[in-house]
């Protein structure tokens, strides 16, 4: 009982702990990918609102810039220019630097380490230049590029079809410390929940392992339970069958009193009913004894071919024809060869006892990759369909002879090693006998 609650049993591991080690791993990397996935599109709809309001806040101030710049490009466009972009810096946080070229000329108003504004000649543009940013391309580039500014591009054309770039330039780490800081909320958001739904897994394994081990501890307690009252009902029908014999040993005692000259007939009865007293202990004790050691490899070709040797006397004094077939090469098993030897006489010597003179009982051994199945098999009365799931029980018997307990140790000894017996009728008479066991025992 303790050891059941201080250790996890292995069917509780497989049942759960595995399981769930594979529900968590799916649940990480659901929570991976899903967090990787709402991440990025979170960074990215907030570079698109980023770069979208650069964009709607340069425009009319590039708009203003062409139109005085057309006016005056050969005289004060510096100027101009340098007017325009103070503006600019100031609802510009991370703005850097703002240059506007053509063909000819080139200026531009740099903020300097020291947040001063300084004025700049640029080379022109050269005519076979990319002149502008695709807008929907800026918020890829944002994060693509490497350079330590970030520069958006703009376009305009002149009443002479000359082309005008203007350039905004701005710090590439400040905008991105700027998406981080906006993301920062989503990503404790992810990691929370990410962290609740794991807990909460790990909750539910353990109220999971813990209502395992409380059936389990259940189960043992009502196994308990059904195993005392088992012995309390078996111990009864023992008592109640050895009144007979002990009935009758008085009665022999007696007898000897009234009767000495008989005394060699009253001591073979005395001995007779000892011997069934005897027989049926020795099944008694055989049937309540623990069968939890002594496994070992077992060669069921060996067992059967050896208690055919053993029954083959019995039944010829019934003139009774003992059949076998036995497979090639049937692999050991693992067993209490004792106890699977005694189980497939009962089932020999229970054919041999509902078999009339001169009938036939066979026996096969078959084995497939995961079993050993023994077929035992009679032509007598056969068994009623009624007592089919009586005739395993203790003490069950339809014979005035018999004490009942044959069968019902076959079935304790195939279920003490995790193995099935069934029971049919066969056509067109007798009983047919299977006890399947498992080549490999799990202790």
């Amino acid at each position: 009982m303790t050891d059941s609650v201080t250790r996890l049993p292995k069917p509780l591991l497989r049942v759960y702990l595995l399981p769930f080690s594979i529900l968590v791993l799916l649940y990480l990397l659901v929570i991976g990918c899903g967090s990787a996935w709402l991440y990025l599109t979170a960074r990215q709809a907030q570079t698109e609102l980023i770069t979208g309001n650069i964009v709607s806040t340069v425009s009319p101030f590039i708009q203003q810039l062409n139109e005085h710049y057309f006016v005056s490009k050969e005289s004060n466009s510096p100027f101009v220019l340098s007017q325009h972009a103070k503006h600019l810096y100031k609802i510009l946080p991370h703005l850097r630097q703002v240059s506007i070229r053509d063909r000819n000329h080139g200026y531009g108003v740099r903020l300097t380490s020291q947040q001063q504004l300084v004025d700049v000649e640029l080379e022109p543009l050269a005519t076979h230049s990319v002149l502008a940013n695709n807008h929907q391309q800026l918020a890829r580039q944002l994060h693509e590029q490497s350079s330590p500014l970030f520069f958006v591009d703009f376009v305009s054309t002149a009443d002479d079809g000359d082309s005008i770039l203007t350039t905004i330039a701005f710090e590439r780490d400040g905008l991105l410390n700027q998406i981080s800081h906006t993301l920062q909320s989503v990503i404790h958001s992810i990691i929370v929940f990410s962290v609740i739904g794991l807990l909460s897994l790990l909750v539910a394994l353990g109220i999971a392992v813990y209502t395992g081990l409380s059936t389990q501890q259940m189960e043992a307690t009502l196994q308990r339970i059904y195993h005392q009252a088992a012995m309390g009902k078996l111990s009864a029908s023992l008592v109640h069958d050895l009144r007979n014999p002990l009935a009758s040993i008085r009665a022999n005692i007696k007898n000897l009193l009234i009767t000495p000259d008989e005394t060699s007939q009253i001591v073979d009865e005395l001995d007779h009913d000892l011997l069934r007293m005897e027989n049926k202990l020795s099944d008694f004790l055989t049937l309540t004894k623990p069968r939890n050691s002594g496994f070992e490899k077992t060669n069921i070709e060996q067992i059967v071919s050896d208690l055919v040797k053993k029954c083959e006397p019995v039944f010829q004094q019934k003139n009774i024809s003992l059949s076998t077939q036995i497979d090639a090469n049937i692999p050991e098993i693992t067993a209490i060869s004792d106890d699977v030897s005694n189980a497939v006489f009962n089932l020999l010597m229970n054919a041999g006892n509902h078999t009339p003179q001169r009938g036939h009982i066979w026996i096969h051994a078959h084995y497939d990759q995961n079993s050993v199945t023994i077929i035992v098999e009679d032509d007598g009365a056969g068994i009623d369909d009624a007592l089919i799931t009586k005739i395993f029980e203790p003490f069950f018997t339809t014979r005035e002879q018999g004490h009942g307990l044959g069968l019902a140790i076959v079935k304790r000894t195939v279920k003490a090693h995790h193995g099935t017996i069934k029971a049919e009728h066969r056509q067109p008479s007798g009983a047919r006998f299977f006890m399947t066991l498992p080549i490999h025992h799990e202790k």
